[in-house]
């Protein structure tokens, strides 16, 4: 009778656990899809930025281009 009870509750588990792995699996696919246009709506922001005022993003790109050759050591 025990052994009995234990299958029964170990495919209770099972089953408890694979629908909340469903739902896990279905919240991750909600949220890749939020950051994806997240990313693209800040990708097209940038390049408006870029197009209105080409110097600024030339002079701020140097400015990170010059701060991380700073700081990455040399060999």
């Amino acid at each position: 009778m025990k052994s009995i009870l234990a299958l029964v509750t170990l495919a209770l588990v099972t089953l408890v656990l694979e629908e909340k792995g469903r739902q896990v699996a279905g919240e991750a696919t909600v949220a890749y899809s939020e950051a994806v246009d997240q990313a693209r709506s800040a990708t097209q922001s940038l390049g408006q930025s870029v197009k209105q005022q080409p110097l600024a993003a030339i002079l701020i790109a140097s400015g990170f281009g010059y701060a991380l050759a700073w700081l990455v050591p040399r060999r």
